[in-house]
């Protein structure tokens, strides 16, 4: 709900600022305007053509009158005509007056004319003693309109203009608020629905409203992600209770073959050849028991469904029972153990299922001895760095191939042609290791892996 808030308080913020920048455009564009008129009565032309300055230019000369050429330049190219109308209302001088326009005026006349238009025609008009002195522009070159304010109004003008603004600004913000509460009531369901997609219910949202084809989409999603989630625990159920009933139907058979196999190895009955080959078998067999018995581990940890045996152990305790019991059963000459563990780990006791740990250990140190028959030095170190226990297993063999690491992190192997590697004693490793919020990562050497990295967190610790 707070990224709902973030995304509600974001829409305000933004339609607000978009109103807010649409109103300081408008006062822009209004201030342009203004600055352009203010241009255009500074101008040269505009000053030139006032009627104050073309009546200055015309002067009384032995009774005639005349303009200097600038003035009758400036009438030419920007006014329609100009004339001087006398103290009898006489038009007594003139310059491009057209034939339609009156050569005598009344006082009405002249009153009415002054401040708007003499037959459509924009004047200005200067008095002189001798007259009045008039400028027309051309026809529907100037609008021109009269305004009256009372002086009071005028003086309360810019609060006036303030409480214009604070009252766009509140109804901005108002607007802002209505629209920013119907998106983010269109959009709590939706996020409640995204929050509920992983539930085991199918997703029923309203598909009304501005996100109403998001829902539906999302109503569809959660259905699908439900009949998948349905199909997959079927075929892991269906999975796992085969894994189980063949494990429990090979056993029986499996201990008759083996137990008759060791009487036949041992029988003195039986030529050298004949108990080499029933020793062959008893292995095997062992071999295929040891299989079953890590298809059947290596699926209850899938679905954590094996249970944990949690309790202190130590470490350095541990692996040194584990170096311990290959010692006490005969280890051949071609293969060495040897332990090495910082002084910090002899009083270090953790949780965990040590039964489980040892599994995983054993089957690295196995690793090593099946795959190496000629012989190699597996050496185990052990050091606390941080807020881990690192544990590295190496040895001097033939190493992981990479193929083996890369089905191991469920990737598909390059170069893996018809047939892959078998991974399931690693994969256990790995299992054991997640549970108990460790991780591992093996380290390459040329195109092997030699070293297997194990970290174990210490936040479960505790000190005797």
């Amino acid at each position: 709900m707070k990224d709902l808030l973030k995304i509600y308080r974001r829409y305000i913020l933004t339609a607000a600022s978009i109103c807010i920048l649409m109103l300081a455009f408008n006062f822009l564009l209004l201030f342009l305007f203004l600055l352009n008129q203010l241009g255009y009565k500074t101008g040269e032309n505009y000053q030139d053509s006032r009627a104050d300055f073309l009546s200055d230019q015309l002067v009384l000369d032995n009774g005639e009158y005349t303009l200097s050429e600038a003035a009758q330049k400036q009438i030419d190219e920007h006014l329609a005509f100009a004339m001087l109308i006398d103290q009898e209302g006489q038009v007594a001088w003139s310059q491009n007056l057209p034939g339609d326009i009156p050569r005598s005026y009344s006082l009405t006349q002249v009153a009415s004319f002054t401040r708007w238009y003499l037959q459509d025609y924009p004047v200005k008009v200067h008095t002189r003693p001798d007259g009045l002195f008039v400028a027309a522009a051309p026809r529907h070159s100037i609008w021109k309109q009269n305004a009256e304010f009372k002086e009071n109004f005028m003086d309360a003008l810019p609060a006036y203009l303030l409480l214009v603004l604070l009252g766009n600004l509140l109804l901005i913000f108002t607007f802002a608020i209505l629209f920013g509460h119907r998106f983010y009531t269109s959009l709590k369901p939706l996020v409640k629905g995204i929050e509920q997609l992983t539930g085991d219910q199918a997703l029923a949202l309203p598909g009304q409203g501005i996100v109403g084809d998001l829902a539906g989409k999302l109503n569809e999603a959660s259905a699908i992600l439900i009949s998948q989630k349905k199909t997959l625990e079927k075929r892991d159920n269906a999975r796992t209770n085969w894994i189980s009933g063949v494990s429990h139907d090979i056993r029986t058979p499996l201990s008759l073959i083996l137990g008759f196999s060791d009487s036949l190895a041992d029988s003195p009955n039986l030529n050298p050849e004949e108990q080499k080959e029933a020793a062959s078998i008893r292995e095997n067999s062992l071999l295929i028991k040891q299989l079953i018995a890590d298809l059947n581990l290596t699926s209850r940890l899938e679905y954590d469904s094996y249970p944990l045996q949690i309790k202190d152990y130590s470490p350095a305790a541990l692996l040194r029972s584990l170096i311990a019991s290959y010692c006490n059963h005969d280890l051949a000459e071609q293969w060495s153990l040897d332990l090495a563990l910082d002084t910090g780990l002899e009083r270090l006791t953790l949780k965990g299922d040590p039964g489980l740990l040892l599994r995983a250990f054993r089957n690295l140190i196995d690793n090593s001895i099946r795959h190496n028959p000629e012989g190699c030095r597996i050496r185990i170190q052990g050091n606390i760095q941080g807020s881990f226990l690192n544990l590295t297993f190496s040895d001097t063999g033939r190493g992981i191939p990479a193929q083996v690491v890369e089905l191991l992190y469920h990737t598909e192997p390059a170069n893996a042609g018809g047939s892959l590697p078998h991974v399931m004693g690693l994969r256990i490793v790995k299992q054991i290791i997640e549970i108990h919020q460790g991780t591992i990562a093996f380290v390459p050497s040329g195109d092997v892996y030699r070293s297997a990295v194990i970290h174990l967190p210490l936040s479960a610790k505790t000190t005797p």
